[in-house]
């Protein structure tokens, strides 16, 4: 579902948000109205409460990927659901509005790897030149990591960091 679509669904009433990115994410801006259930919950078995008569259900992450990943998980357990095409990345982009939590927000996601890697790459990189030669397939393996994650839309460190308290 378009971002507009879904914008014009929650006017009429006749949709259910159900935002599956981490709280950090969710408290640096969401949907108003939108319900958060993380994607680990539902991988945990939980089930999102079910909407009113008639209503869609439309699942939404950053980019579509994690949202995709729900929506299989609840076509699974017999729950039908539709995904915001683009997540909230296309939402914003359409310059619809978007709620904030009050308080500490953290850092997002995307920039926490960013970090990580870096840090780790640059880090091994020394070590490889004043040390030892094979601290230099340190980042080699990480570059091969991101290249998965870029192919795939998946990012094994963003979903183990999501699971991470401080990202709750």
């Amino acid at each position: 579902m378009k971002a507009t679509t879904l914008q014009q669904k929650l006017i009429d009433g006749r949709v259910q948000v159900i935002d599956v990115r981490s709280g950090t994410e969710w408290r640096a801006g969401h949907i108003t109205g939108a319900k958060h259930l993380p994607l680990d919950e539902l991988e945990g078995g939980q089930i999102p409460a079910s909407g009113p008569p008639g209503c869609v259900t439309v699942l939404v992450c950053q980019s579509g990927a994690r949202a995709a990943k729900a929506q299989l998980l609840l076509k699974e357990r017999g729950i039908e659901a539709d995904v915001l095409e683009g997540g909230m990345n296309a939402w914003v982009s359409a310059g619809l509005a978007q709620e904030q939590e009050e308080g500490r927000r953290g850092i997002s996601l995307m920039r926490q790897v960013q970090l990580i890697i870096g840090g780790i790459n640059l880090m091994s990189l020394v070590l490889g030149l004043c040390h030892s030669s094979w601290w230099l397939a340190i980042p080699i393996f990480t570059s091969m990591g991101l290249l998965v994650a870029g192919i795939s839309g998946t990012c094994g460190l963003a979903l183990l960091l999501a699971r991470m308290p401080w990202n709750r």
